[in-house]
């Protein structure tokens, strides 16, 4: 048995700092007490130091960090993140439950705690072409799963609304469903969230989230790195509803985490807008923890695991140590090589005509900066500030779509990347045609990546696991990164350029969008055609 002593211990029930000391044994607490009060031989001295439970993050698509789950892990553990609940819908459109497996398989090597909530929609609308379809037959197999929690996010509302039969035998296998439902309001939300649907992470603005809050869903306050929603639902954060709070990082790349931190970012972003520290502990903690039945840990409390933080001293919130288990040591775990085989690329790249657009005006994808919905635009071809974006099949070589975005700010180049949510088809931006089907074929013949082309220059970040991660550790993914970003620069676009257009091709988020077949309206939900 281990004791640490002189604690200034934080407790998410009250939300208060208790000087205390507590004894860690086989990775759990045994017991908290007042300063002094444990008798033992291994006595650890905090010196008055804070501690904190592990934080939790609600909501994370693993894949979007570029790594590995065993590797993301590692990295997020520096941060105080002790446990990550996943959803790997980004793998199951790829690989379905083949990728879906990989991922719990490699998530037990990973040093912090990894659970998942099974992916509901593959693909994420039925007329998106990726390269699986999960159904609830194949859902069924997870059910007893104690890696699995639950449902993941429920995107097809019209599904929901509409009694379609297939989300419907998606929505009963499971209690605990996560929502997907942005801007939903009034009677409609009533009966998306009368199916079971218990939270929703999506929401950009305090209005829509309180009223979902007041329905009886938790809020899951958002800071990834195209989605960053954190300061402007700080204000519905209150000492009655902190409880039916929780933070989520989503979408974030390794080289973000690494440098800008993962749910102690969320922490600190809150309370610059304003939210007391306190509750945002809580929000990090315990109320993770009880939304996900998670009872043994979000506390420190006796038989709960011995997760927790010291933090630096000083205003600013930052974690000093991570313990897990108990233990402070972070070892990179080995593991057996996993015979998982991913679908190749085939791709039927445009020829000079295709990539011509019609005359007169057209719709353009506009970008909202720090959100993933984008706005749809009436404008003539010639208008400064616009680029060229292209989406190609990369499962059938069936073929591609080409539209007009602003708001990338590509003044030369191009790029491209096979991280194209939810299909992960090739999308590409660029100043001239001849730099963006460069990027697209640099992405093509990789078998997945993230490409700059700048001239004659060609930069590639390979990304040989399904085309959306690689199994390299986070340190070499972050140098490759700055790389990638140095290229990128010359571009004169946005060091965020790759995780924007990554959401370009995402249907089920209002409100243009593109896929291989061309334009997509986010609110119908169908296809629409590049002319006004």
């Amino acid at each position: 048995m281990r004791i640490f002593d002189n604690a200034l211990l934080f407790n998410p029930v009250s939300c208060t700092w208790i000087p205390a000391s507590f004894s860690v044994d086989k990775g759990k607490i045994k017991t908290v007490g007042a300063p002094g009060s444990i008798a033992g031989t291994f006595v650890t001295d905090l010196a008055g130091a804070r501690v904190i439970p592990g934080l939790i993050d609600a909501h994370v698509h693993i894949e979007s960090s570029l790594l590995t789950p065993s590797e993301f892990g590692r990295l997020v553990l520096k941060h105080g993140v002790t446990t990550v609940i996943a959803d790997p819908h980004e793998i199951a459109n790829v690989a379905g439950t083949d990728g879906i497996d990989f991922m719990i398989s490699d998530a037990q090597y990973s040093p912090a705690d990894i659970f998942f909530m099974v992916p509901s929609c593959v693909p994420a609308t039925p007329a998106d072409v990726g390269g699986a379809v999960v159904s609830a037959e194949d859902l069924k197999r997870y059910t007893e799963n104690p890696k699995v929690l639950g449902l993941g996010e429920m995107m097809n509302v019209p599904g929901v609304l509409f009694g379609d039969a297939e989300v419907s035998a998606k929505l009963s296998l499971f209690a605990r469903i996560d929502g997907h439902a942005p801007g939903l309001t009034g009677e409609t939300l009533c009966e998306y969230i009368s199916r079971g649907i218990a939270s929703d992470h999506e929401c950009t603005a305090a209005e829509e989230a309180q009223e979902k809050l007041l329905l009886g869903q938790y809020i899951f306050l958002r800071e990834g790195d195209a989605a960053k929603n954190v300061a402007a639902l700080a204000e519905i954060v209150t000492p009655e509803t902190a409880s039916r709070c929780c933070f989520a990082t989503d979408d974030r790349h390794v080289d973000s985490i690494d440098r800008e931190g993962s749910i102690d970012n969320c922490i600190r972003v809150a309370v610059a807008a304003g939210m007391p520290l306190e509750l945002a502990l809580r929000l990090a903690t315990l109320s993770a923890a009880e939304y996900y039945s998670l009872h043994d840990r979000g506390l420190l409390a006796p038989g709960r695991a011995a997760d927790f933080c010291i933090l630096e001293d000083g205003e600013t919130f930052a974690v000093s140590r991570v313990y897990k288990n108990g233990l402070s040591v972070i070892r990179k775990a080995e593991k057996a090589e996993q015979d998982v085989t991913f679908p190749p690329f085939s791709c039927r790249m445009p020829d000079e005509a295709g990539m011509q657009l019609p005359a007169g005006k057209l719709q353009v994808i506009e970008t909202v900066p720090g959100e993933i919905i984008t706005e749809c635009r009436e404008m003539e071809a010639s208008v400064s500030g616009l680029q060229k974006i292209l989406c190609v099949d990369r499962y059938r070589a069936e073929g591609f779509g080409l539209g007009l975005i602003k708001g990338l700010n590509i003044e030369r180049g191009a790029l491209a990347t096979s991280v194209s949510h939810d299909a992960h088809n090739i999308i590409a931006a660029g100043a001239t045609d001849a730099e963006i089907l460069t990027a697209v074929k640099a992405v093509a013949d990789a078998n997945g990546g993230m490409a700059v082309v700048c001239g004659d220059e060609v930069t590639v970040l390979s990304l040989p696991v399904g085309g959306l991660m690689t199994d390299k550790p986070y340190e070499e993914v972050c140098a490759e990164m700055e790389t990638l970003h140095t290229a990128l620069e010359k571009t004169g676009a946005d060091e965020k350029a790759f995780m924007s257009l990554s959401f370009m091709a995402l249907t089920v988020v209002p409100h243009l969008k593109i896929t291989p077949r061309g334009l997509f309206d986010g609110d119908t939900f169908t296809d629409v055609d590049i002319r006004c």
